[in-house]
């Protein structure tokens, strides 16, 4: 179990501090697949590199929690983060090429984790790393190879080996299908849902892409400029959405109902260097009036495990079902 309390993370910039993370609240219960979708500069990789404690020097957490199994790992000293990184939550990085060393081999990439932590002897680590690869459907021919000699849908795998060979509880996947294309991307999805049900995975699934976090999910939250709009279940999302901004991304979405028509969210994404007064969709959403501007983000229960952030909720069909 992950519970993350009111987290508030800025950045250090030339022009002031940017606030990235705005007091969000999640729990993210074991074995499932917590999605989490929002457009860039919404705080989704923010929120990855602060649980895995990887933020960058000009980052200041400036309030919130964050508990592991209830443990609290913010504010962990370096060598008791380094025991969460890896033995209990894993990252699967943005871009392959970008994660994997060119100068070593694929095993040895997959091995390295287990010998940093002195989890395993090099014979040892090296059979455990192989072990894994064929888990994830890299044959023995891959296993010598370097990075540049792999396909992008094999070094992803090989990326997605390194992060479970040490049986993490946890598995962030921040955008492992970027540069891909479809079919391959099918392909990493079934891996990640075969490892979450064979293994008892949690996996924290993040991407700008709300269809494919809807195919994955089993919860969902939607996160706009640094706060939470919307979180509940994949059906109820889909079927009940209650924020503008969530309705607003599923009608932009193409499908083959006949007669549907696309509808763009107007405006443009919020600006987090000077984000607006109340609510952060306001400026973007046709529902806004009185209240949006004085908005503490207060959430409304929609219904068991549905929060949604917004003023506006039930009055009638300004701001979903009520």
């Amino acid at each position: 179990m992950i519970k993350i309390k009111d987290l508030t993370v800025s950045y250090k910039s030339r022009t002031g501090k940017v606030r990235a993370l705005d007091s969000v609240n999640a729990e993210i219960g074991n074995g499932e697949i917590f999605g989490i979708v929002g457009e860039s500069g919404s705080g989704k990789s923010t929120m990855a590199m602060t649980i895995m404690g990887l933020l960058p020097r000009n980052s200041l957490i400036e309030a919130g929690s964050i508990e592991v199994d209830g443990k609290e790992i913010i504010g962990l000293k370096p060598e008791e983060a380094r025991k969460i990184r890896g033995k209990k939550i894993s990252l699967v990085f943005q871009g392959a090429m970008n994660t994997l060393n060119p100068l070593m081999k694929i095993e040895d990439q997959v091995a390295e984790p287990l010998l940093i932590h002195r989890e395993a002897k090099r014979e040892e680590a090296l059979r455990r790393a192989r072990e894994t690869l064929e888990i994830i459907g890299l044959d023995s021919y891959t296993w010598k190879k370097y990075p540049h000699e792999l396909s992008g849908g094999m070094k992803q795998r090989a990326v997605i080996a390194t992060a479970i060979v040490m049986n993490p509880g946890t598995i962030i996947a921040d955008e492992p299908s970027t540069a891909l294309d479809v079919i391959t991307q099918v392909q990493i999805m079934n891996i990640l849902r075969r490892l979450q049900r064979e293994m008892d995975i949690t996996v924290i699934f993040i991407s700008h892409d709300f269809p494919l976090v809807s195919e994955m999910a089993d919860r969902i939250m939607i996160l706009y400029g640094g706060k939470v709009s919307e979180v509940g279940s994949n059906r109820k999302i889909l079927e009940e959405p209650g924020h503008p901004y969530t309705r607003g991304l599923i009608n932009s979405v193409p499908t083959m109902t006949p007669g549907r028509r696309l509808e763009a969210i107007p405006g443009e994404p919020v600006n987090i260097r000077d984000p607006p007064e109340g609510c952060r969709f306001r400026p973007r959403c046709t529902f806004a009036g009185e209240g949006c501007e004085t908005y503490s983000y207060k959430p409304v229960e929609a219904g068991q495990g549905h929060l949604v952030y917004c003023v506006k909720y039930g009055e009638g069909k300004n701001a979903g079902s009520s």
